[in-house]
């Protein structure tokens, strides 16, 4: 009789769920996916109402746009979570293209990949300020000086914030718990009982929450470029820095090239002052300094152009301009990752990562590392103190304990989340293994063949220890020492 009973609960909850997800599914074309394309690649898509804030139904509901695309050979293996970078960045809008990916094929074979905008971003609400954001770009771009800029920009973050409140929206649901929260309820809608996770820079924050906060719904983890919460403060000064002393350690370790870049960070900052005193005009703006700061960072987080960087560095230092312009043109995308939405980025951004002590403020980064001046984010900071003066709970900058089994994986040349930030990450995971991928740059489990195998083997078989033989296999990078414009050709040609 207990038997029966028991059996017709988990047939009813079982009911429930289904009829649940039905109810939510929605046509695609509502969340910003082509629709003709996920009815030929068997794409479901969601509007999944959640709290807006975890366990507090009495603040209200939101609305999280999720995709799940079945596995293509009806696989036995868990359902895949995958978890974008940013904070700030739309998921969706990119799902055709990743899928359409060999590596995330390959996955697709054995899982079903589940992807969602994080709430405030894409089609997930609530909507953050997206009226302000046109005003903020118009700035942005208008001839105001930087002062001015800055106190209009000031001006209309507080504007954000107010409308916030305005429309009772806790500041609460944007968080990266919160996140990870949001995730855990589409999984229940979903009638997910366990789910394997891969997260891809700020998207390993959210799945390291998972793994802190509901690791009893998770079988295994993939972390791909880790940013775990006791790193140190998110400054981009000292994770350039360590990246670009690691790159010249490598130079230095082969004679042909210690002779001929004996020294890539008085390169770059020769050519920084250089461009301060003297900006030329890139498509005609003045392209400063600091903007050259910038796009040297934004290019070192590609992989192809890792090999290139001392090369153009030396010819940029030599005032080669004419290079410089075509580099820019050529490699340089801000929108890379998907559409960024500049509040959520702050709301999250500004409360989580803000300096924890006197080393980590933009002033004395400033001080330490002049060379990297324009990536301290002191101004960022100003309207941070404006917009989101709140601190999380200490604890939350502890290392993250799980003996969930996890692979972490961290590119030798990554200048935003750098191998220290590995390191950081395995602090005090039982079952972690740390695989640094040589000549990689960000998102290291698309470096190659041997990277992206490591991942699927991983998530097919987590409790088996992984096999990482391939990654001793990898021929240590050859940097370029000659004729930075046909290297520049030939990687223009591939794309």
């Amino acid at each position: 009789m207990i038997k029966r009973l028991l059996f017709a609960l988990i047939f009813v909850l079982g009911y429930q769920a289904s009829i649940a997800q039905n109810n939510f599914e929605c046509h695609c074309s509502e969340i910003g996916i082509d629709s003709l394309w996920a009815n030929e690649n068997a794409i479901n898509c969601f509007k999944i109402p959640v709290n807006l804030i975890y366990n507090d139904a009495r603040k209200g509901r939101k609305i999280i746009a999720v995709m799940r695309a079945k596995s293509t050979e009806n696989s036995k293996f868990k359902p895949l979570l995958y978890l974008h970078g940013g904070p700030g960045i739309a998921t969706l809008e990119n799902a055709q293209r990743y899928l359409d990916n060999k590596n995330w094929k390959q996955l697709r074979k054995n899982h079903d990949i589940v992807m969602m905008d994080y709430s405030g971003t894409g089609y997930s609400e609530p909507f953050l300020c997206e009226s302000i954001l046109d005003s903020i770009s118009k700035i942005e771009k208008s001839s105001l000086s930087k002062m001015e800029k800055k106190e209009k920009t000031i001006i209309l973050t507080m504007d954000c914030r107010d409308s916030l409140k305005h429309n009772n929206i806790d500041i609460n649901t944007f968080t990266s718990f919160q996140m990870a929260a949001d995730a855990d309820a589409v999984r229940k809608t979903l009638n997910i009982d366990k789910w394997q996770v891969y997260g891809v820079s700020y998207g390993t924050l959210v799945a390291l929450l998972t793994a802190r906060h509901f690791p009893e719904n998770i079988e295994s983890i993939v972390l791909d470029s880790p940013f775990p919460p006791n790193a140190p403060y998110f400054d981009y000064v000292s994770t350039m820095n360590e990246t670009l002393q690691h790159m010249q350690n490598r130079i230095s370790s082969d004679p042909k090239t210690a002779s001929q870049f004996q020294n890539i960070i008085s390169d770059f900052t020769k050519t920084s002052e250089r461009l301060n005193k003297r900006p030329v005009k890139i498509h005609g703006n003045d392209f400063t300094g600091e903007d050259f700061a910038w796009a040297m960072l934004m290019t070192f987080y590609q992989t192809k152009t890792v090999k290139l960087i001392p090369l153009a560095l030396s010819e940029f230092a030599a005032g080669n301009d004419t290079l410089l312009r075509k580099w820019l043109d050529g490699l340089h995308s801000e929108n890379q990752y998907g559409k960024p939405n500049e509040f959520h980025n702050k709301a999250i951004t500004c409360f989580e990562c803000k300096p924890r002590n006197y080393d980590e403020t933009p002033q004395a980064l400033e001080r330490k590392f002049p060379h990297l001046k324009s990536l301290s984010m002191k101004d960022f900071m100003e309207i941070c103190n404006v917009f989101r003066p709140e601190h999380p709970d200490a604890s939350f900058y502890d290392p993250i304990e799980s003996d969930i089994p996890i692979l972490v994986l961290s590119g030798e040349f990554d200048p935003g989340t750098p191998t220290s930030f590995g390191y950081a990450t395995m602090k005090k995971l039982s079952k972690a293994t740390f695989v640094i991928v040589p000549n990689a740059s960000h998102a290291a489990m698309h470096y190659n063949e041997c990277t992206a195998m490591l991942a699927e083997k991983f998530l097919e078989n987590s409790n088996t220890p992984i096999n990482t033989n391939c990654i001793n296999e990898i021929e240590k990078i050859k940097f370029v020492t000659s004729d930075l414009n046909g290297e520049l050709d030939k990687i223009l040609m591939k794309e």
